[in-house]
Formats: structure tokens, sequence, C-alpha cells
């Protein structure tokens, strides 16, 4: 369902998922296509409380994001495992869809085919784990957290240190990736310790060679994951002699 201010507007294609929320294209008064939000029932009820939705002779069936997605009843899509950039291509001509939040994938009803890419895996999604019992998603944090422990191998790294905590440190530096920064040239440092738990730290400060070891004191910013690595986040590091 679209806002109010849009209900009179031709609907042009079914709903789409962009960026987690679902949209919809409209056609304007002067024939040009505008991308409006398409709600959840949950949704468009909390914007105008009280207001039934219903047509001259039935209720509404509002799509949900599980329904657009393509898990449909059988509750599963199908997603991969592998360096799935490098195969667009063949993605690209295949019956696969894409969303950022975990690239190409077949839905429910499709088949998969037998000639996939041999450095792909595929690998099934459960609803229940990116999904709520209402039809929509859960928040993206959940959700990349679910699609991660699914296609990357488990690390052993884990969290060190509470946000705020000074830690110090001898770390191996395992990349360091050149980055544009809006006040210039950055590098960021991805770092091992003994007990190969990972850290990050970015700065225009030090640009320090992969595979050199260096003792610092830095302070934990964030915990994040990324491709299923647990990272603590440094600021202010300061290297020890």
């Amino acid at each position: 369902m679209v806002a109010k201010s849009y209900q009179n507007l031709e609907q042009v294609g079914e709903p789409y998922i962009k960026n987690g929320r679902q949209y919809v294209q409209v056609r304007t008064k002067s024939g040009t296509l505008k991308q409006v939000r398409f709600y959840t029932e949950k949704e468009y009820l909390k914007m105008y409380p009280g207001e039934k939705i219903e047509t001259e002779d039935k209720i509404i069936r509002l799509k949900q994001q599980r329904e657009v997605l393509g898990f449909g009843d059988e509750g599963f899509i199908t997603i991969f495992k592998g360096n799935t950039y490098e195969d667009k291509e063949y993605f690209k001509e295949s019956k696969a869809r894409y969303t950022r939040m975990w690239g190409w994938y077949f839905i429910s009803t499709d088949v998969i085919p037998d000639d996939l890419p041999e450095d792909v895996e595929p690998v099934r999604l459960p609803w229940n784990l990116v999904g709520n019992e209402d039809g929509t998603l859960k928040n993206e944090d959940s959700v990349l957290a679910a699609v991660e422990s699914l296609i990357y191998e488990p690390d052993i790294s884990e969290y060190q240190g509470k946000i705020g905590d000074r830690l110090d440190l001898i770390l191996t530096i395992e990349s360091a990736i050149s980055l544009d920064g809006y006040f210039g040239p950055n590098t960021m440092h991805i770092m091992r310790d003994y007990d190969g738990n990972c850290y990050v730290w970015t700065t225009a400060a030090k640009s320090w060679e992969e595979g050199t070891e260096h003792h610092i004191s830095g302070t934990v910013k964030d915990h994040k994951t990324y491709k299923g690595i647990k990272q603590t986040i440094l600021t202010r590091c300061l290297e020890k002699k």
C-alpha cells in the first residue's frame, strides 16, 4: 500500500526491495515514473491509525517482504558461498536475483541450474533467520549476521575489550589497504594478535607494511563483524618502542 497522496496514481510493475525497504513505481500526472514507498499493513496502519485498508468490495492483501523477496510458502531462498562477484555475468544471464543483503540468489520456486560456476556453492537461507512472523525483514544487522554465518567459514577471532577500554597489544599486520578519505589518503590496517583475534585501525598517520609486528596501545571504538570475522575497531593508537 502506498501513501494516500499516491493512491490515485497508476502503479507500474511489482513492489521491490531496496536497502531493506519496499518500493514501487507510480506514474505521475506528467507521465514520469516516481519511486515511492510501498508499506506493509503494519506500517500503513501506523501512519494512518484506524484506517481501513479496503477496496470497493474486498480487503487488499498487501505484499509482505517475505513474498517480494521470493521466500514463498516454502520459506527459503538459495544464496551462495564463494566469489560470486567474479561470476556476476553468469548470474546476470540466469534467473537469479540480486540484493546487497545477501548477493545473488534464487527464489524458493526456482530450480538451481546444473551448470553453476565451480567456485560457488549453493546454501539455503531460511526465512526464520532473517525475517519476522509478520512477513517483514529483521533489522539489517541481524540479517547480515545470519547471512555471514552461512556463507563464511568460522573464524577464531573474538571481540576484545569493552568500548572505551585502552588496550596494550602486540599485533601483526595482516593487510594494509590504501583508502581515499575525506581529508586525504588513509590506510586501513587489519591486524591479528597472537591468539588470532582481529583488530582494525584506519589512520592517515601510519602506513605499516604487511607482515610487520608492532607494539601499540589503542582505544576500543567499536565491535563489528565482517565476512564472519569478529573485528575490534581501534582508535587513537600509539606505537610503543
